[in-house]
C-alpha cells in the first residue's frame, strides 16, 4: 500500500448520548454532507493497497454563515502539547486516517504532539489546531508530519467533531503482498477464523493473531471518532472475540466484541462491531451496537494497559529485528 496521506476531510455522524443512535448500523460509506467536499484526489478504479496519494494544500472549511466574522475576531490561543487537550485532537486525526487507510497491516497512531492551539469559535464550538508526527505502528515506522484542525461542537448540539488533516512527506507503505496472502488464506479456509482474549492478561498477542488486533483496531477507530467529544480520549483496549462470519462476497465478514477505553472517565465501553475487509475494498464498518450491560467491563478495568503492553512488546521485537 502506497500511502502520503491527502487532505482529509470528514463530517461525522453518531453521538455518545443517543443511545438508540448507537444501536443504530454504521454505514461508512455514506457521501459528505450538502456542501461540502472532501479535498481527495478520484479513487475510482484504484485499490485502497495499491493507491498514490501525494500532499495537498488543505481545503477551505465548510461555509458557515457567520463564520467569517467568529474566525476573524478569535485568536488561537496556545496550548501545552503534551496536556490532555492536544492530545485529544490527535487521536481524533489519528482515528480518521485508520478509517480511511488503516488494514490488518496499516494501523496509523500519533507518535507525539509537536504543536497546539485552541480557537474559540464561539456559537460553532471549539476548534483545535495541531501539529503532530504519525506513526504505522504495526512497523513501528514513523510516517511524518501531520497538521490537523479538529472542531468539537457545543456539548448542548450532540454533534461529533469535524476534522480536516493534511500530512507531508512523500511516505510509502506496501502492504498489499501481506493482504493478498491473508485474504487468500482466509478465503481458502476449509473453517472459519476465531480468536478470543486479545491481548491475553499478560498482555501477549499471538503473532498470528496480530493482524485481527489490527483489523479490530482500525475497525474500533469508526466507533471511536464518532463517539469523540472535549471530555473524553478513547483508546481500544482489548478484543474479548472475534468470528469469522459465513459470505459469498468478496469481502471477508467478521464479528467483532471489542472493549475501549476512556482514559479520562476511565470508563471501558463494549462494542459489538459486524465489519468487513478485503484488499480492494478495505475495512468496512457495517453495523455498531453498544452493550451497556458489559459483564467483562469491570475485569478488563484491571487489565486495560495490556492492549498498550502488547502494542510496545510488538514495536520491541520489531526494533529488535531490524
Amino acid at each position: 500500500m502506497n500511502l502520503s496521506i491527502l487532505p482529509l476531510l470528514v463530517l461525522l455522524a453518531l453521538s455518545p448520548a443517543c443511545p438508540a443512535c448507537a444501536r443504530a448500523p454504521l454505514h461508512t460509506t455514506a457521501p459528505p454532507r450538502k456542501g461540502i467536499q472532501p479535498n481527495v484526489a478520484s479513487e475510482q478504479g484504484q485499490s485502497p493497497v495499491e493507491r498514490r496519494l501525494t500532499p495537498h494544500t488543505p481545503a477551505a472549511s465548510p461555509s458557515v454563515p457567520g463564520q467569517e466574522d467568529i474566525q476573524a475576531a478569535m485568536p488561537v490561543e496556545e496550548l501545552d502539547p503534551s496536556h490532555y487537550p492536544a492530545t485529544r485532537a490527535a487521536k481524533v486525526a489519528e482515528h480518521f486516517i485508520n478509517t480511511r487507510y488503516g488494514s490488518p497491516f496499516a494501523w496509523f497512531g500519533s507518535s507525539g504532539v509537536k504543536k497546539a492551539g485552541l480557537e474559540d469559535m464561539g456559537v460553532l464550538g471549539t476548534k483545535y489546531h495541531i501539529e503532530f508526527t504519525l506513526k504505522e505502528m504495526t512497523r513501528n515506522q514513523d510516517m511524518g508530519l501531520c497538521s490537523a484542525e479538529v472542531l468539537f461542537h457545543r456539548a448542548d448540539e450532540r454533534k461529533p467533531p469535524q476534522v480536516q488533516c493534511t500530512c507531508s512527506g512523500a511516505f510509502q507503505v506496501n502492504t498489499s503482498a501481506e493482504e493478498e496472502d491473508l485474504y487468500q488464506r482466509l478465503r481458502n479456509a476449509t473453517s472459519l477464523l476465531s480468536g478470543s482474549d486479545i491481548p491475553n492478561s499478560v498482555g501477549h498477542i499471538d503473532p498470528e493473531m496480530a493482524p485481527f488486533w489490527h483489523l479490530g483496531g482500525v475497525a474500533s477507530s469508526f466507533i471511536m471518532l464518532r463517539e469523540s467529544n472535549e471530555s473524553t480520549l478513547l483508546n481500544m483496549a482489548h478484543i474479548d472475540n472475534f468470528t469469522q462470519m459465513e459470505t459469498k462476497d468478496a469481502q471477508l465478514m467478521f464479528q467483532y466484541d471489542i472493549l475501549l477505553h476512556d482514559m479520562v472517565s476511565q470508563e471501558i465501553l463494549k462494542w459489538k462491531l459486524l465489519l468487513s475487509w478485503s484488499p480492494d475494498g478495505g475495512v468496512k464498518v457495517l453495523e455498531a451496537e453498544w452493550d451497556p450491560k458489559c459483564r467483562s467491563c469491570e475485569r478488563a478495568h484491571l487489565t486495560v494497559t495490556t492492549g498498550i503492553a502488547a502494542e510496545q512488546e510488538m514495536k520491541a521485537k520489531i526494533t529488535n529485528a531490524e
